[in-house]
């Protein structure tokens, strides 16, 4: 199981506010409506004004479930000018060579544009997502240099 895992509960503990909302319970329907979430389960990141800025379907095993909660986490953070924070928790996802390590890698080298206004930690990032992950569809999406 996922959530009684040690360290994926750790982490929830740490680092958010969890909100558990059902499908079969129609009073949670709007909140599903009004962010579009079509389906169960879902995790979503929302930021204190409750905007969603990733969204995650499905089930998982818990070392591709960290890697995701790390994800989603650098997406809210970077919505809020916190770019340093999110290539953190980038770079620890990537460093897990699991299904979410590329897109890991290629947020990373979003982050580090944000944080330094420059191509060049953007560019390293990129690098080894096209070296380590060829073909993926995360290194598909880089900017050719």
């Amino acid at each position: 199981m996922t959530y009684p895992d040690t360290s994926v509960a750790n982490y929830i503990t740490a680092n958010f506010i969890p909100l558990k909302l059902m499908l079969n319970r129609p009073e949670d329907w709007p909140v599903f409506r009004a962010n579009n979430i079509l389906w169960t389960p879902t995790i979503a990141f929302m930021d204190r004004n409750a905007k969603i800025h990733y969204q995650s379907p499905g089930f998982m095993p818990p070392w591709e479930f960290l890697s995701m909660l790390r994800i989603g986490k650098a997406h809210t953070l970077m919505a809020w000018n916190k770019s340093r924070e999110a290539g953190v928790e980038l770079l620890a996802a990537a460093e897990q060579k699991n299904s979410f390590a590329p897109e890991a890698l290629y947020w990373l080298g979003v982050a580090s544009f944000f944080e330094k206004r420059g191509t060049v930690g953007m560019f390293t990032a990129w690098d080894r997502l096209t070296e380590e992950y060829p073909g993926t569809p995360w290194a598909m999406r880089v900017y050719p240099h």
